[in-house]
């Protein structure tokens, strides 16, 4: 099993923009140099207002791991060696909710995009939409598919479904935002967004 952990969070309110950056980038990035069983292949922040609430999300992955990996991270937490990490990122930023999936496919750790982000129903099993995403990845030559996950059980939010597009620039979003439109097999598409590397988003 291959674990992707997905932390949607929010910047606290009356925090200033540049302490929030700041406070998140150290906790996250300690912890992405300082766990090597955790890797941290994208984390972005919604930009241009295009995409639903929280605005933020981290995606972990945790090759070769599963849920032994909770308690790993539970005993880091619980025993304090973490707290330096934790408390730069909760003095600026709220986890408003996290998510366990399964990759569909291998994820790539992926920086320095424009990034299209589908929030989709699954309506079938991994490996049909694993094979559906990929014939949309091949009528897209252009456009790179990072992530496409599948969660597991009811361990993340609605709808269940998240894909990863990487564009060569927004006006990219023509060929694929309406790519969905009117299907409902195997994914039925529930909202959409475009987001860039944190720090890089457009508020």
């Amino acid at each position: 099993m291959s674990l992707i952990y997905i932390e949607y969070f929010s910047r606290r309110p009356g925090v200033d923009l540049d302490a929030f950056r700041a406070g998140v980038a150290e906790g996250q990035q300690g912890w992405d140099s300082g766990y090597d069983a955790d890797r941290l292949v994208l984390n972005a922040g919604r930009t241009w207002r295009l995409g639903p609430e929280p605005e933020y999300f981290a995606a972990w992955h945790c090759p070769g791991a599963g849920f032994d990996r909770l308690d790993d991270w539970d005993r880091i937490f619980r025993g304090g060696e973490a707290d330096h990490l934790e408390g730069a990122f909760f003095r600026v930023a709220r986890i408003d909710v996290a998510g366990c999936y399964t990759p569909l496919i291998e994820p790539v750790h992926t920086r320095g995009g424009t990034y299209y982000v589908e929030f989709f129903r699954p309506r079938a099993d991994g490996g049909t939409i694993s094979a559906f995403y990929g014939e949309r990845a091949a009528r897209h030559p252009r456009l790179r598919l990072n992530l496409l996950l599948h969660r597991i059980g009811r361990l993340a939010p609605d709808p269940g479904g998240l894909a990863v597009w990487v564009l060569p620039e927004f006006a990219a979003l023509e060929e694929i935002a309406g790519d969905l439109d009117g299907v409902d097999q195997p994914v039925e598409l529930v909202t959409a967004g475009t987001y860039a590397d944190f720090g890089r988003e457009i508020l």
